[in-house]
């Protein structure tokens, strides 16, 4: 969750549209932004089409679709599709939208349309039964839906060798945090860091034998499960 922040792009391919949220030092802005996040591994049937036209690679392959999607929605000039959170449970396009901290403009469009059925009833079911009744106040009409944010885990991961962190096949390779497919979010790749460079630690001084994680299931990584 960012507190006094804004929303930007953080895309990487032409025609493609993805976004993130962050916060200057002084998290002095007016807005505050948090991502919904609804898991998808790799076994799951959404990806039952991505997995026989591209194999291991169907998790990427879709991430891509998503953001491909969400260029078209946001009317294909990096304009964020965006969303009142009470008309996404709707499933209405909202006819008007707040002021967004999203400095490049946004769009209204039917973001309940973007993702697949089995991915918008987890977060409609979210947003209903967990959070507004946890957090009352939380689904209400100024609340605004922004789309995607499809990179809060990598969507395929390194294989490395559960003792010394080294990637497989390949000596002195030591993929690590976000990218590598170990972390989800800046503080489980610190720490997933903080593991790596401590096996580098038992590589090069064997002798000393000591370890600051000894319990750490290292292969798993950290923030999140497999």
């Amino acid at each position: 969750m960012c507190p006094g922040g804004q929303i930007v792009p953080s895309s990487t391919e032409a025609e493609e549209l993805c976004i993130n949220g962050m916060s200057f030092s002084l998290r002095d802005s007016k807005w505050a932004n948090s991502a919904l996040v609804v898991t998808v591994d790799a076994n799951d049937s959404i990806l039952e089409g991505y997995r026989e036209t591209h194999g291991p690679l169907a998790g990427l392959e879709f991430q891509r679709e998503m953001e491909r999607r969400a260029f078209t929605f946001g009317g294909r000039d990096l304009s964020a599709p965006v969303q009142r959170l009470t008309d996404f449970v709707s499933k209405k396009v909202s006819k008007s939208v707040p002021e967004s901290s999203y400095r490049l403009g946004v769009k209204s469009a039917p973001l309940h349309d973007i993702y697949p059925k089995p991915l918008y009833n987890a977060l409609v079911d979210a947003i209903t039964t967990k959070f507004d009744a946890q957090m009352p106040g939380f689904l209400r009409e100024d609340a605004l839906l922004h789309g995607v944010e499809t990179r809060t885990s990598s969507p395929v991961r390194i294989p490395r060798d559960t003792e010394t962190l080294q990637a497989l096949g390949v000596r002195d390779l030591y993929p690590c945090g976000e990218g590598a497919g170990y972390a989800g979010g800046i503080v489980s790749a610190a720490v997933d860091g903080l593991l790596v460079a401590d096996a580098i630690f038992q590589e090069r001084y064997p002798s000393l034998k000591s370890s600051l994680f000894p319990q750490t299931d290292k292969v798993s990584g950290v923030g999140f499960d497999y």
